[in-house]
């Protein structure tokens, strides 16, 4: 391999955004990159950063054409190819499979930069250590890799580690429902990130689930009722969430963020599995925060929600997205 190439030639351009803005500087570099006389291995590491850092901003045509342009290159990073593969179908036929990392490179090497902790990930036969030592570093781009890689099965014990990340990351969670191999238990973790039609498919899967075991059930009183409502009137959420800990046996620490963006269905599965009438549910939509209720759509949704599951089912899920068991203080593992 040649080793005069100019480190400089492919500049920082994070700065830019726009999708169009990004094909292009992206064909560019390609093109730069095949072209360029000589390439040590400081150019084609720098390029492979760039190439890692805008392939996920470029649609599938451009990734088409990057393909045509970056497979003939024998020096193309192996990570830039294995994503090129991974995201375009087309491109088996461009980018032959015979491009494997060098044999003298060893994974340690990998494991010491990012572009390189995604080269790993997307490798066909995947060693636990390796994924491991990928997993404790918590990189979005790695742990996307690792969830859409089969190499990885949902049968390992690491794999929760990646559904427990994909709880706190949606974008995660969304890649990880594409898999055929999920368990009822992965799928209850994963229950907020899911379209309408995947949640009522999790429940109809936990609730087969449910009907194998025993399942609690909850009584609240009427003092019980009024301290939940006078909360949700008062906007007083530590107080509404201290209340639902309360009343579920759940330790204090637990982390209920029912109004973060993406978590606020989590807020109706409580009501439903504290028995909650849908009347009183939409009172508690309507007061507790603005943004439960508006636009109506929202409230609309909370609503349908707390109408689709069963109290026990509702638990179920609930339990497994907080990673506590009601009634025991206890974590709940996955």
């Amino acid at each position: 391999m040649a080793s005069s190439a100019n480190p400089d030639l492919w500049s920082d351009l994070s700065d830019l955004s726009g999708a169009d803005a990004c094909a292009a500087l992206l064909k560019v570099n390609a093109d730069m990159f095949v072209a360029a006389p000589a390439r040590d291995r400081e150019s084609i590491e720098t390029f492979e950063a760039l190439a890692l850092g805008f392939l996920p901003k470029a649609d599938r045509t451009t990734l088409l054409e990057i393909a045509r342009i970056l497979a003939p290159c024998p020096d193309t990073p192996p990570s830039v190819l294995d994503y090129l593969l991974q995201h375009t179908p087309e491109a088996r036929s461009i980018i032959p499979r015979h491009q494997p990392p060098p044999a003298s490179l060893p994974d340690a090497m990998y494991l010491a930069t990012p572009a390189g902790r995604v080269h790993l990930a997307s490798q066909p036969h995947l060693d636990i250590v390796t994924i491991e030592r990928i997993l404790v570093l918590r990189e979005e781009a790695s742990e996307d890799i690792l969830a859409a890689n089969p190499a990885f099965p949902s049968s390992r014990p690491a794999f929760r580690q990646l559904v427990r990340s994909a709880i706190e990351r949606p974008a995660l969670a969304r890649i990880l429902l594409q898999r055929t191999d999920l368990t009822a238990t992965h799928e209850a973790c994963l229950y907020l990130a899911a379209d309408r039609k995947r949640r009522r498919l999790i429940r109809e899967r936990v609730a087969q689930t449910v009907a194998q075991g025993a399942s609690l059930s909850f009584r609240l009183t009427e003092h019980d009722m009024a301290a939940f409502l006078a909360a949700a009137k008062d906007g007083d959420i530590a107080r509404f969430e201290r209340l639902l800990s309360e009343a579920f046996g759940f330790p204090v620490s637990a982390e209920w963020r029912i109004l973060q963006i993406g978590r606020h269905l989590l807020l109706a599965l409580a009501l439903k599995a504290l028995g909650f009438s849908d009347k009183d549910a939409a009172r508690i939509f309507l007061t507790l925060h603005p943004a439960l209720s508006y636009p109506l759509s929202a409230i609309r949704e909370l609503v349908r929600e707390t109408r689709g599951s069963s109290g026990a089912v509702a638990l179920v899920i609930i339990e497994m997205i907080l990673g506590v068991k009601a009634f025991s203080g206890e974590s709940r593992a996955i």
